[in-house]
């Protein structure tokens, strides 16, 4: 029984001390875990970790980024990038799931 117990208790500690790092999935009402679009649309940064500015062409729902739709995004050394993407499919809203389109 103890071999089980100790094992179990530091996996319980680890989880507890777990801190978000950049890049992570921020929940809905963690500020700092967004980045607001031109059309105050906000885009979770795990999708655009490096963007200093961001444009979102898809749904909008609750003010964030959520489903298909295509993603600009312009870095503070100047470079830019672009993707089609789902965001946020674990969203009950969304119009895609994990795993790939509805």
């Amino acid at each position: 029984m103890k071999s089980i117990l100790i094992p179990l208790l530091i996996l319980v500690v680890m989880g507890c001390s777990y801190q978000p790092q950049p890049g992570d999935w921020a929940s809905y009402d963690d500020p700092s875990g967004w980045l607001p679009s031109d059309n105050g649309c906000k885009v979770n940064r795990y999708y655009v970790p490096d963007a200093v500015s961001v444009e979102w062409k898809g749904p909008c729902i609750d003010g964030f980024a959520i489903g298909k739709g295509a993603l600009y995004w312009v870095e503070e050394d100047g470079v830019t990038g672009f993707k089609t993407q789902c965001l946020q499919p674990d969203h009950p809203d969304s119009d895609c799931f994990m795993g790939g389109a509805k």
